[in-house]
């Protein structure tokens, strides 16, 4: 027994020892009890992913037929609209029609105008340039309302084509446009356009290039159109911009028409908005000998747009927004001051003014007057895609897509991770029985514990029986040397015989 006990492990040492297992366990089965957790969540999400993919093509075709809906609602609003734009201009014209079909799956547009024999002409190839001119505009302002951004139209010479008697019934119909749709419009013209409507703005190109270009316009009327806060442009302010050292077009809230002589600087103007909105520009831009070219539009509340294309500097473009007194805007503790090359967000997030669709919807180029009309049928669908509806159904479509791709990943990095988990938890199938293993050894180092208890107190009564043991043996020794004492009378008598003597 004795030497069981000294090679045996002291029971502190099994306690710790059944401790550190004890924690050891647990930790493996939280380990387990996560990965069964992450199983069961990964394979949940992996079954809808995959339950969304197998409705991927019905959900695909209802887009598209969602989409296709709207376009030809949209077709059948720009018919009437073109039609009664276009006979109001040139009276006995035959009434548009748009075709939308489908090239590889894509909406395509055709444009063109119905003859009496029910057959199909195209507005550009097989048309006067007048119905060119007259569809191309409407078709622009009626990209720039369905837009939803900026209300503000600017046209290149959008009248070349149309006979001169004609010319006032299409500025007549662009002012009646503009008006009920709330569209500021600034058309260039080669047309002496003045005296054609009461609401028409008219400012005129005086001098020539080389020896500085300015502008005659009605500044007075145009500044008390307006109130502090109605939004729009004032005016335009062109500083060293090509032909124009110093030149200020007064801007009113409806048509504006520019007019003057060609190649007089007319359509600098559309090159300077061109870069102010769209980041169009090249360092001919600025005036011969000027070391910069600056572009100033006031808008609302007395704040000015400024642009300036410095090429030998950097940054070579840059934009701000100045208060009435000259200082820079700051909105939520930024400065709206930007330069680089491309147009700042802040400015097309205040203005408006910016590519639709990847169109120049608000900005006519000068050498691309016809809108539209020139470009292939797949192309020309994209005008059917602005606007809300369109917008909300394009979005669902990309909603769509990014959710087909994201049900792809999670399928495939999902499958990874289960068979990872599953791995891991065939290697913790054994965890219950050590549990029990555990539990077993707990419970024989309690008896063990106990029993060493027991052996512990007997081996003390042991101890005490011996040293009794000992004791007794010592007494008995003890009584024996007295016993051959002499007995105490004797001892008496022999004091008084010593004391005698």
């Amino acid at each position: 027994m004795t030497t069981a006990l000294t090679t045996a492990p002291a029971p502190a040492d099994r306690l710790e020892a059944l401790t550190r297992a004890g924690r050891l366990l647990a930790r493996l089965e939280a380990a387990r009890d996560r990965d069964r957790e992450t199983l069961a969540a990964r394979t949940r999400e992996v079954a809808a992913a995959k339950g969304r993919l197998a409705q991927r093509d019905a959900v695909d075709t209802y887009l598209r037929e969602l989409q296709q809906e709207a376009n030809r609602r949209s077709v059948a609003t720009f018919e009437t609209l073109l039609t009664a734009l276009v006979q109001e201009v040139l009276p006995g014209e035959k009434p548009v029609r748009l075709d939308l079909t489908t090239e590889r799956g894509l909406p395509a547009l055709d444009i063109g105008v119905e003859r009496p024999d029910g057959g199909r002409e195209d507005v550009l190839e097989d048309n006067g340039g007048a119905m060119t001119n007259v569809v191309g505009m409407a078709l622009r302002l009626i990209a720039v309302v369905k837009a939803g951004v900026g209300r503000f139209l600017a046209l290149d010479e959008a009248d070349c084509w149309i006979a001169p008697d004609r010319v006032p019934a299409f500025y007549r119909v662009l002012e009646e446009s503009a008006a009920k749709l709330g569209v500021q419009c600034l058309a260039i013209s080669h047309h002496d356009v003045a005296g054609f409507g009461a609401d028409l703005t008219v400012s005129r190109i005086a001098g020539r290039p080389e020896t500085g270009v300015a502008i005659v316009g009605p500044a007075a009327s145009c500044a008390a159109a307006w109130t502090p806060e109605r939004p729009g442009f004032r005016y335009l302010r062109l500083v060293d911009v090509q032909g124009f050292s110093d030149a200020t077009l007064p801007l009113a809230p409806g048509v504006n028409a520019l007019v003057g002589p060609n190649n007089h600087g007319k359509s600098t103007v559309i090159r300077a908005l061109r870069a102010v909105f769209y980041g169009e520009v090249r360092d001919s831009l600025v005036r011969a000998g000027a070391n910069a070219a600056r572009v100033e539009i006031g808008v609302a509340d007395g704040r000015v747009l400024r642009y300036a294309r410095q090429p030998k500097r950097t940054p070579v473009n840059l934009w701000s927004l100045h208060e009435a007194d000259g200082s820079l805007v700051r909105e939520n503790g930024t400065t709206l001051e930007t330069g680089g090359r491309d147009v700042p967000s802040w400015v097309e997030r205040l203005f408006g003014i910016t590519r639709v669709e990847d169109l120049d919807v608000h900005v006519a180029h000068q050498k691309f007057p016809v809108f539209l009309l020139g470009e292939k049928p797949a192309r020309r669908s994209a005008v059917l895609s602005i606007g809300r509806e369109a917008g909300l159904v394009r979005d669902m479509q990309a909603l769509q897509r990014e959710r087909v791709t994201e049900d792809q990943r999670t399928i495939r990095e999902g499958e990874r991770e289960i068979a990872r988990l599953r791995e891991a938890l065939s290697a913790l199938d054994d965890l219950d029985a050590l549990e029990e293993s555990l539990a077993g050894l707990r419970r024989q180092a309690d008896a063990l514990s106990a029993a060493e208890a027991r052996l512990c107190d007997r081996e003390a009564l042991a101890d005490r029986l011996a040293r009794s043991g000992r004791l007794a043996t010592g007494a008995a020794a003890r009584a024996r040397v007295l016993a051959d004492l002499p007995a105490p009378e004797t001892g008496a008598e022999i004091g008084r015989a010593l004391a005698e003597a």
